[in-house]
């Protein structure tokens, strides 16, 4: 028998899911445009679902699945919240983003997962990082700036 529909690309694992992925058909570049910070909004927490006695309830492993950015796509309306799976939040904000200053995310992956008749995307990305790929300013030890000094 033919298999009839959309096929929505491969399942990668994400952490502790399973997403379907869409970079295959997509211009990641051309569904971003331009890329904005807007904030921190903090941990993507992982849930585990318990069910006692006829009930149901979610409750936290300890594990996260990255750190959620918004971030404003110049392609896209409105602001769009991308989970940072690379990076701790002490890291992110060690870049010193301030609110609408230009980012680049690195390996994008837009997924795509439907429960209760529901079409769910998400965005991904391994990093963030400032525009035009400048660097943390990184401070020289005492020692370093001595020996910088005598020569």
């Amino acid at each position: 028998m033919a298999k009839v529909g959309l096929n929505f690309g491969e399942k990668m694992q994400i952490v502790d899911k399973s997403y379907r992925v869409l970079n295959d058909g997509l211009d990641i570049q051309a569904l971003l445009g331009e890329t904005t910070f807007g904030r921190v909004e903090g941990a993507d927490i992982i849930y585990d679902e318990v069910r006692e006695q006829g009930t149901v309830s979610n409750v936290n492993t300890g594990e996260i699945r990255g750190v959620v950015v918004g971030v404003r796509l110049s392609a896209q309306k409105g602001t769009h919240f991308v989970t940072i799976t690379d990076m701790l939040p002490t890291e992110i904000e060690d870049l010193g983003l301030q609110f609408r200053d230009p980012v680049e995310l690195e390996d994008v992956v837009v997924t795509y997962s439907g429960f209760n008749y529901e079409d769910n995307f998400k965005l991904f990305a391994s990093r963030i990082k400032k525009a035009g790929g400048q660097k943390l300013q990184h401070q020289p030890k005492p020692e370093q700036q001595q020996q910088k000094d005598h020569n």
